[in-house]
């Protein structure tokens, strides 16, 4: 299986290769994108974290999978599908800055968007060809996507409560994420493994949403953001939130602890997937991602504990909230 060095080996050819074509204004905003998400940088960090989607490692696993099975993927082959799963996941997220920022007057994002879905495109055509259940399913994705991207900005807008069933209703967004592994399993004649892809990406997904809407929960809460995670620890009051975080005796309600251990939940069905996808290759970060997970309340007790400190290192007078803007930051 390539190790992570290779793959990253791979994306940042690919990233060159859209910079190279790319208009001189969507070039300008697609390097924005870049610098904002850390990527054709020498750190490897932000490619693999442990707490993010493994969009680059799940197409290695599968590829290294299919390898022990008899099924050889060319070199190339696999370095497109790293390049289908870098631009596609830049043009989510181009459209997302677009919706969720203060961007909305500035049309560069929504070029770029266009520009990266027609540049993945491109390397996933010779990997599929025409195979006509695999665009079938990426009609199917692409279009769901889209129905969901239109529910998110309608609850951003909203006042009705968020539920658990727009939380999962809003994964549909995560749903591309599958399409560059789909790419391999409809080559290999593999289609038999979607639905473990598709449980993979839902789960994996939903458990990195649960972990950024707690690590972001003042500041979404300050931004005017609303989240399903706001609406469950959003009852309690600041007192009981640090309380709990700075590891105070158990009250009736943990809700923090509570939020980590849904997210764990959907960790362990994630981690039944990959075995079923991937068999051994995924072991590393689904350990990782555990211990992760795992360790995640201590996290956000360093980092309270932080904030703390430097509140007490300012000159008095400047603020006696129990939390301002800093500390939200912190968290």
């Amino acid at each position: 299986m390539l190790d992570r060095g290779s793959i990253k080996v791979h994306v940042d050819r690919h990233l060159c290769g859209a910079l190279d074509v790319l208009p001189p204004r969507v070039r300008e905003s697609f390097e924005g994108l870049l610098r904002e998400r850390r990527l054709l940088t020498p750190d490897p960090a932000p490619y693999f974290q442990p707490l993010g989607h493994p969009l680059f490692e799940l197409p290695a696993w599968v590829a290294a999978r299919l390898a022990v099975e008899g099924v050889d993927m060319p070199d190339e082959v696999v370095s497109d599908v790293f390049g289908v799963s870098v631009l596609g996941y830049l043009h989510v997220r181009a459209q997302d800055d677009w919706l969720d920022g203060n961007a909305r007057e500035d049309p560069a994002l929504v070029a770029l968007a266009e520009a990266l879905l027609a540049l993945s495109n491109r390397l996933l055509v010779p990997v599929v060809e025409s195979s006509p259940r695999f665009w079938a399913f990426y009609a199917e994705v692409m279009t769901a996507y889209a129905g969901s991207l239109l529910r998110a900005d309608g609850l951003r807008k909203g006042a009705s409560p968020i539920r658990r069933s727009d939380f999962e209703h809003l994964l549909a967004q995560s749903r591309p994420l599958a399409i560059p592994t789909a790419a391999l399993l409809a080559r290999a004649d593999r289609w038999d493994l979607l639905d473990p892809l598709e449980e993979f990406v839902f789960t994996a997904t939903a458990a990195s949403q649960l972990v950024n809407d707690l690590t972001d929960l003042y500041r979404d809460r300050t931004n005017g953001h609303r989240t399903w995670t706001l609406e469950v620890v959003g009852a309690s009051g600041a007192d009981q939130l640090w309380t709990e975080v700075t590891g105070a005796p158990r009250g009736p309600s943990r809700p923090l602890e509570e939020r980590i251990e849904e997210a764990l939940t959907f960790h362990e069905r994630s981690a039944r997937a990959a075995r079923v996808l991937a068999a051994a290759a995924a072991e590393r970060w689904i350990t990782d991602r555990r211990a992760k997970l795992e360790g995640l309340l201590g996290d956000l007790r360093g980092s309270l504990l932080n904030a703390f400190v430097a509140r007490l290192a300012r000159p008095t007078g400047r603020g006696e909230q129990v939390q301002d803007a800093g500390e939200e930051r912190a968290l």
